[in-house]
């Protein structure tokens, strides 16, 4: 069970996205349509010893299950949000976390400070929302 404040505020909202965020980046990819090994792959290929570990072997950084479990509470709690809220959130925390000026540059017409208070307008209504629903069937 993860700790979150109820009634649920927009900064822990926001801290939580983050969070969302940086495990998103780390999941592995949906795998497509299988495909035939190429010659390339046949042969096992050696990593070299330029990594920062020394070994020679990546690090593989995994997600703990506290922070699995706050991805899987973000997703639902985003999609009870409206489409234009979604694509507010979607353009603002993932891939990675932007700042309003970088996300400036995909809304052309608006200015920083005013995509600022609209991200801070779509958080306070999703957490109207989950205090509305309850953060427990939010979990589930």
């Amino acid at each position: 069970m993860i700790d979150i404040e109820t009634p649920m505020t927009v900064e822990n909202l926001f801290r939580l996205l983050e969070i969302a965020s940086w495990v998103d980046s780390k999941l592995p990819k949906p795998k497509g349509k299988p495909r035939c090994v190429t010659n390339f792959e046949l042969f096992p290929s050696l990593p070299s010893s330029e990594y920062a570990n020394g070994s020679g072997l990546y690090i593989k950084i995994i997600p703990n299950p506290r922070q699995i479990r706050i991805w899987e509470f973000s997703l639902n709690l985003v999609l009870k949000a409206t489409p234009e809220d979604r694509e507010m959130i979607y353009l603002k925390n993932y891939p990675f976390v932007r700042s309003y000026r970088q996300l400036k540059r995909l809304y052309l017409h608006i200015s920083h400070e005013t995509l600022r208070k609209n991200y801070i307008k779509v958080l306070s209504r999703l957490c109207a929302k989950a205090n509305r629903i309850g953060i427990k069937e939010l979990l589930i």
